[in-house]
């Protein structure tokens, strides 16, 4: 993937890439997906779902610098640019001023204007990029939860090795996912496991110590 570092022409916030150096504006690398996971195709959510919300659910680590406001190192939820051609997350930019600063934070320099732009493309990509990985995680996990129903299901019936096997399988999935914790149990998995006469195959999978039993 071309590293990309911002540049700024004619007026425009761009990217530059490291390979023919062609330079993309934001438009362009929603389009063709170059800031990691923005496709352009399906996958987005109703833009009714709030940024913020989807920003502390996912609690991402590994998110694009152009996202992230240089004065809070937090994700941008409207960005704003200044004159001098950088962006800023609207409230930390008016926070910056209210002290007195007519410098902008990143360069220092000396502002001529100190007029904030939206910049609605910015934000367009930050959403999509989010939004994309927010759906992601929803599929996930309901497939999870799908699959730890599925399990109980077979726990009820099997018998031997093959509830074993459902044991085994159903402690990792809860361990492992907060929500198909609490799907088992709704499902009156609590139930299930407590019921289960064998207390030494308890025992030999740790299973006493479920999240939910």
């Amino acid at each position: 993937m071309p590293m990309f570092q911002p540049l700024k022409r004619d007026g425009l916030v761009g990217f530059e890439g490291g390979g023919d150096g062609q330079v993309l504006d934001l438009d362009t690398a929603v389009k063709d997906g170059l800031l990691g996971g923005v496709n352009g195709g399906g996958g987005v959510v109703d833009e009714k779902i709030d940024l913020k919300t989807m920003i502390k659910e996912l609690d991402l680590q590994d998110i694009p610098s152009v996202f992230i406001c240089p004065i809070s190192l937090e994700p941008m939820q409207d960005p704003v640019t200044l004159c001098t051609g950088q962006t800023y997350e609207r409230s930390n930019i008016h926070k910056w001023f209210s002290l007195g600063h007519l410098t902008c934070p990143t360069t220092m320099q000396e502002l001529w204007d100190d007029a904030v732009t939206p910049n609605r493309t910015l934000h367009h990509l930050i959403y999509t990029w989010f939004s994309q990985k927010y759906v992601l995680m929803k599929k996930r996990s309901e497939d999870v939860q799908g699959r730890a129903i599925e399990v109980l299901g077979t726990l009820k019936k099997a018998k031997g090795q093959a509830r074993v096997h459902a044991l085994s399988e159903l402690k990792q999935i809860v361990v492992a996912h907060l929500m198909a914790r609490k799907t088992v149990v709704e499902e009156g998995g609590v139930s299930v496991v407590s019921s289960l006469w064998d207390l030494s195959l308890l025992t030999r999978l740790d299973l006493r110590l479920l999240p939910f039993s």
